[in-house]
């Protein structure tokens, strides 16, 4: 099992104002992969909620964001998984 958080430090403006993201060093989720591959997050954002996704590649296409600088931090130090499939 693999904890993360993903933070994303360039989100589009309106992001921040409508409460979809967070500002400074506060993350937008946090997760975890579980051993079979299975990918849980919880929106630390003003729309709490989780979502589950079935690999770490289904994830990170909907929630990757590199264009908003988006960086993912994993508790073990470890990088994180490969993205294709």
């Amino acid at each position: 099992m693999r904890i993360f958080a993903g933070f994303r430090p360039n989100p589009p403006e309106e992001y921040a104002d409508k409460g979809i993201t967070n500002t400074g060093n506060s993350a937008d989720y946090e997760g975890v992969i579980f051993g079979d591959g299975t990918v849980v997050i919880r929106w630390c954002t003003k729309y709490r909620s989780h979502s589950v996704w079935a690999s770490w590649a289904d994830f990170y296409q909907v929630h990757g964001h590199p264009e908003y600088g988006t960086v993912i931090d994993f508790a073990d130090g470890h990088p994180m998984p490969e993205v294709g499939r």
